[in-house]
């Protein structure tokens, strides 16, 4: 079957191959392929996702049979890496043309791999099916690849680069939401979210939905909307510490982590200003000042965040609270020095900060 050439400028092959663990660009162009290769009557009917342990016999047939309620058939399979395993371990180097079988018998009596018998459909094709294999490892020396790729069929879903992720951003909002987005805004967008391209997409997406009629997305925007999500999730962790709940702080902390993997610096900052407050607050109390003093001076708001820092002053004390900023600045150079990871550090602190709360100092 020769390939199809759809409206969006897809190219529809007969077997087609989604590589990478991007799963939002695997989403993406699994949803394009589909949009391309079936008709509007096939688009339910013809829609076929099969186990990830379907035999490479039961694929193949199922590719071969013509549909009973759809002119057209588009068969899916993910992932597809139970099927397309090398002989001779992870190392994609170490394999060669020809040189590739499944870990498990093989499929035929003649010992034919998986592999071949899918580049022996590639070759002679049914007219009306597409055939996508989706997984997260793809052999690039295998003549199956040499056979797809040549077609163009194979596509690569790798995670995006940092710098590559304001460029995405812009050529997105542009496309998706008929918005232009600040250079600066799509750099301070790419510093929160990551490149996380699920989240980043869904972010985009409320904020072309905040811009509503303003043509461009701007970074006081994504202060205000992504920023302010932050901001939360930090002084979440903070009360969570100021109460000395362990396993709060380290929920919070893994939120932050997913939200944004560069949150390290931001959070150790922000428990410092946080720990300057309690220790503040401290010594202010030693000088008999009362709270409502004490809290006008430090501008301690909201009230609930004023109570906290009042409270930890309190239990800790002066060595209490140097004891715990001492902790935090010993996890804080541990991950400028690069002397474990910067999330381990953190989990780390945290802990010996919800222990060591109530110590006497």
């Amino acid at each position: 079957m020769a390939a199809k050439q759809s409206e969006s400028n897809i190219q529809i092959h007969p077997v087609m191959v989604l590589a990478g663990t991007e799963s939002f660009l695997r989403r993406q162009w699994l949803g394009r392929i589909r949009q391309a290769a079936l008709d509007e009557a096939s688009m339910d009917a013809g829609y076929i996702r099969l186990e990830p342990n379907v035999s490479v016999t039961a694929l193949l047939d199922e590719c071969r049979t013509f549909g009973m309620f759809s002119s057209r058939k588009l068969v899916v399979l993910e992932p597809a890496d139970m099927l397309l395993k090398a002989r001779g371990g992870n190392n994609p180097e170490s394999s060669q043309d020809g040189d590739e079988e499944e870990s498990e018998p093989p499929a035929t009596s003649g010992g034919t791999s998986p592999r071949d018998l899918i580049l022996r459909y590639a070759e002679a094709p049914s007219d009306n099916t597409t055939l996508v294999l989706i997984c997260d490892n793809w052999l690039k020396t295998t003549r199956l690849h040499k056979f797809l790729d040549k077609q163009g069929a194979v596509i690569f879903c790798q995670a995006m680069k940092e710098e590559e992720v304001p460029r995405w951003l812009t050529q997105h909002a542009r496309a998706d939401f008929d918005k232009t987005i600040d250079p600066q805004a799509a750099i301070r967008l790419a510093e929160l979210v990551g490149t996380d391209l699920a989240r980043l997409e869904s972010e985009l997406a409320k904020l072309a939905l905040y811009a509503d009629k303003q043509p461009v997305i701007t970074t006081a925007m994504v202060d205000e909307l992504v920023g302010f999500q932050h901001e939360q999730v930090v002084w979440s962790l903070i009360d969570a510490l100021a109460a000395g709940n362990a396993k709060d702080a380290l929920s919070r902390h893994t939120e932050l982590w997913q939200m944004d993997t560069r949150i390290g610096f931001t959070l150790v900052g922000a428990i410092f200003f946080w720990l300057s407050q309690v220790l503040k607050a401290r010594e202010m109390l030693d000088r008999r000042l009362s709270d409502n003093q004490i809290i006008k001076e430090l501008r301690l708001w909201p009230p609930p965040r004023a109570s906290a820092v009042m409270n930890s002053a309190r239990r800790w004390g002066v060595d209490g609270s140097r004891r715990v900023s001492a902790a935090l600045l010993e996890a804080d150079m541990a991950a400028k020095t690069s002397l474990g990871d910067p999330q381990r550090n953190m989990e780390r602190f945290i802990v010996r900060a919800c222990i060591n709360l109530d110590a006497p100092g």
